[in-house]
């Protein structure tokens, strides 16, 4: 099973028309995705009241991750503390209220790998890891990657069995059980501007395809997260790309949480000129600098605005390739 989402929901808005947002933001993320990584639970421990809200709002087959407290991975990393043990506790309770499967522990490259931070972890993960909830460890640095970090790694994740979370498109899990957890955080690098184009979408559902028939996550974590992941679920679903979203589609996609229709070029300046508009994978620009070069009028809908955007498209400088 692959289940496509994004982490967090905070920003659907920007993906969907007011008139789909009126029964709640994750209810209307959860008629379009079926699984979402809960990330604000990094910033905060929400109540267990919360939870159980959030649980009702969604169908029942959708399901929740929770990204682990912030408190556990970048204060205590992961020494097992007293507050660290009573965060975790706070987080499987979390868990229990909305019905998550799943805790996501990421560490920064700060927490490297040596003796001390093996022996920690080992000590940790022999507290918390008792197979009730799953568990999820997303390391960073590249001390992981190579030599005796990676050795104790792959060693470690399964003997506990812990999901080892990578980015696909970047790099494999060092052990792998009948669960994958993928997170996605653009390119080349940790680059959160980024959106993927149709072959790199297309290349990390190649890689997925030898994994077989197990529960496969792959959560977004980039601003164009809603609809970079919508892509892949169609991709995913169809086995076709949809068209590029890149050069003058852009405008396409940037106006698809817009509704007010039939607009003039003016009040589309007005009302949406300082959204986001990504016209290739590593640029993006505010919508009005592309819509000033729209012909004066009325239009009636985004694919007439589309239209217009390919005809003006030359006058703009951006780049045209659809990638």
């Amino acid at each position: 099973m692959i289940l496509v989402g994004t982490c967090g929901w905070s920003r659907i808005y920007e993906f969907l028309h007011p008139s789909r947002l009126r029964v709640g933001e994750l209810k209307a993320y959860s008629e379009v995705f079926k699984a979402v990584e809960v990330d604000s639970s990094f910033y905060r421990f929400h109540r267990p009241e919360t939870y159980r809200g959030w649980r009702m709002s969604v169908p029942q087959g959708f399901e929740f991750t929770l990204k682990c407290h912030r408190s556990i991975t970048h204060e205590a990393m992961m020494r097992p503390t007293d507050e660290a043990l009573r965060g975790m506790e706070r987080m499987v309770e979390a868990a229990r209220a909305c019905g998550a499967g799943t805790l996501l522990l990421q560490t920064p490259a700060s927490l490297r790998a040596c003796k001390e931070s093996f022996k920690n972890l080992t000590e940790f993960f022999e507290r918390v890891a008792d197979g009730e909830i799953r568990l999820a460890w997303e390391p960073r640095g590249s001390s992981w990657e190579s030599g005796g970090g990676l050795k104790f790694l792959r060693e470690f994740l399964e003997r506990f069995k812990v999901v080892h979370v990578v980015d696909p498109l970047k790099g494999s899990p060092a052990w792998m059980g009948d669960t994958l957890y993928f997170r996605l955080h653009g390119l080349p690098g940790y680059n959160l501007e980024y959106s993927y184009t149709n072959r790199e979408l297309e290349a990390l559902r190649e890689k997925i395809k030898p994994l077989g028939e197990r529960r496969i996550y792959i959560f977004f974590n980039n601003y164009a997260m809603y609809r970079d992941a919508y892509r892949f679920k169609r991709l995913v679903e169809e086995g076709v790309s949809l068209p590029s979203p890149f050069g003058p589609r852009s405008v396409l996609w940037a106006l698809q949480a817009y509704e007010d229709w039939p607009s003039s070029k003016m009040e589309l300046i007005e009302k949406c000129g300082r959204w986001r508009c990504w016209v290739s994978q590593d640029r993006r620009v505010l919508l009005g600098e592309i819509l000033k070069y729209l012909g004066d009028g009325v239009y009636s809908g985004a694919e007439e605005v589309f239209e217009e955007a390919k005809r003006v498209w030359e006058f703009t400088g951006l780049p045209s390739e659809e990638l």
